[in-house]
């Protein structure tokens, strides 16, 4: 929540939003692009290495460890929309809602397969997601 106030309201984070969405545009009127592309890898590590600290007490740590995750994230990303924040959050709530129910319905291994059936059903239903645009 911090970080999305952050991009909202200074003026780094407007830069990233207008360098993600237009880059030459940006570079137009004068933000300096090759910075603001370290400065958003940077809060990208920043927040790969919090996930990893909240999630090492809980995980066994291997080179293969965030495998489990990809699938989540992606299908989490692709269910709300590409490039809409609020259509992720919505996909993440609706994937832990799925995963929760499945789970204590059909037992855990079982409910991870609900996953998948709800993201083929909005998909075909849907396929910009659920807050694509076209």
């Amino acid at each position: 929540a911090l970080l999305g106030l952050w991009m909202a309201f200074t003026d780094t984070g407007k830069a990233i939003r207008a360098v993600a969405k237009e880059r030459q545009g940006a570079r137009l009127v004068g933000i300096d692009v090759e910075n603001i592309f370290a400065i958003a890898y940077g809060i990208g590590i920043a927040c790969l290495g919090a996930a990893a600290c909240l999630l090492m007490p809980f995980f066994y740590v291997s080179p293969t460890s965030g495998h489990a995750f990809v699938l989540i994230a992606f299908t989490t990303v692709v269910l709300g929309g590409m490039g809409s924040f609020a259509g992720a959050l919505i996909g993440g709530l609706l994937i832990g809602i799925v995963e929760s129910l499945g789970g204590l319905q059909f037992g855990e291994q079982l409910g991870q397969i609900a996953i998948p059936l709800v993201f083929i059903l909005v998909l075909l239903l849907r396929p910009t997601g659920l807050f694509g645009g076209r």
